[in-house]
């Protein structure tokens, strides 16, 4: 064989061998991005609400961003909704408006049962825009797969 046909024969199997890794990256699937945040509230905003005031924005964020967002309130996240905690602010916001404002936005808040009980709340204390977080309900969340962010 000659130099001439070598040279042929592998700029041809060049030309194969880019056009078929062209077709099987066309057929391989790209995950789509996660779309689903869930903030896993858990600081207390009577003690420092700096971590509410953050992972609440940060859902606003997300909402602003064409993400379904779920905020869970648990351990002391529960907190902000007891009787008083419409008075907290940190940086010159109103806590409990942000929790309410990501509600209006489209973002869903769940309260943990347990919790709400070890902080002496009950179901019938829940605002309108909370729902109380059965095991069903927050069990359905997570089998969506979001990704998580804690506060």
């Amino acid at each position: 064989m000659t130099l001439r046909r070598i040279s042929y024969a592998l700029g041809i199997l060049t030309i194969l061998t880019a056009t078929s890794c062209m077709n099987v990256a066309k057929e391989v699937e790209v995950e789509e991005t996660p779309k689903h945040l869930l903030i896993n509230l858990t600081s207390d905003a009577t003690v420092n609400a700096h971590g509410s005031m953050m992972g609440l924005h940060f859902a606003e964020k997300a909402l602003k961003n064409d993400m379904e967002v779920t905020v869970f309130l648990n351990v002391n996240g529960v907190k902000l909704l007891s009787a008083g905690a419409d008075t907290i602010v940190f940086d010159g916001e109103n806590i409990r408006g942000l929790l309410d404002k990501v509600a209006a936005e489209g973002g869903e808040l769940i309260a943990c049962p347990h919790c709400m009980k070890i902080h002496g709340l009950e179901k019938s204390d829940l605002p309108d825009n909370v729902t109380f977080g059965e095991e069903s309900v927050v069990m359905g969340k997570i089998k969506e797969g979001p990704t998580v962010f804690t506060y």
